[in-house]
């Protein structure tokens, strides 16, 4: 039987991820793992090369990325794995196992990504629920694993030690662009297997790929009050030319 890995080479992405995705926690045992995580690797370093290719393409266009508050102060859309990173990801699996492979693959490969800001052509790209996954948490000192600690405390002491976790990674689509809104984007530990859920039916790769496809700026906060503007014809398009499909 030919690998999940070579398919995933062979262009089978969608058909892959269906299969690994099916086995469940199986994923995680012989002879499954191994394969599936070269799977979840390629992904991420898929991935990384289209965050570089995203900020080098929104930089030579003039977008700044900045912090979602009022100050809009100026920061790094990429950050790549910190020497941290590996730690971090045998800690979460550790404490929370197992971890979704992709999850663990994208903190060791891809790093923290931002892509909130101030685009020159396009003011209102915040309220394009723009492109965020930050495990590592590099922009606030690298702490991930205190935040994540603290949340367990405060998890509720009468919990079921069983219940699951939210490991979160993104500030809703209200919140990136500064606006009160509902809870922050997260994937729920243990995993469900190879691939994380970002809430209750999207899988994280089919999160990311809808993403990467409109040029890290999927959404569109349309509803009255809230002041979007379509972008100029063919950014989103020119952002989104010859990414890679995870």
């Amino acid at each position: 039987m030919t690998s999940y890995f070579a398919r995933y080479q062979a262009g089978e992405h969608d058909g892959v991820w269906r299969d690994l995705r099916a086995l469940g926690m199986a994923a995680f045992d012989q002879p499954h793992r191994e394969d599936a995580q070269a799977v979840a690797r390629e992904m991420a370093l898929r991935a990384r090369r289209n965050v570089e290719t995203i900020v080098d393409r929104l930089q030579a266009d003039g977008f700044v990325a900045a912090q979602n508050d009022d100050e809009a102060t100026p920061r790094a859309a990429h950050f790549p794995p910190s020497d941290d990173a590996p730690a971090l990801a045998d800690w979460l699996e550790a404490r929370f196992g197992p971890v979704p492979m992709t999850v663990s693959a994208w903190i060791r490969e891809v790093g923290d990504v931002w892509l909130v800001g101030e685009h020159p052509r396009w003011p209102e790209s915040v309220l394009a629920d723009p492109l965020v996954v930050e495990f590592e948490q590099i922009a606030y000192g690298g702490g991930a694993r205190e935040y994540y600690e603290m949340e367990l405390s405060g998890f509720s002491a009468d919990a079921d030690p069983d219940d699951d976790f939210q490991i979160d990674f993104a500030p809703d689509a209200l919140h990136k662009a500064n606006i009160s809104g509902d809870g922050p984007y997260g994937i729920q530990l243990p995993g469900v297997g190879v691939d994380g859920l970002v809430g209750p039916t999207l899988w994280f790769v089919d999160d990311l790929n809808n993403a990467f496809a409109a040029g890290g700026f999927p959404g569109a906060l349309s509803e009255e009050g809230y002041g979007w503007v379509d972008p100029p014809a063919g950014l989103r398009e020119g952002l989104a030319r010859d990414l890679l499909r995870l």
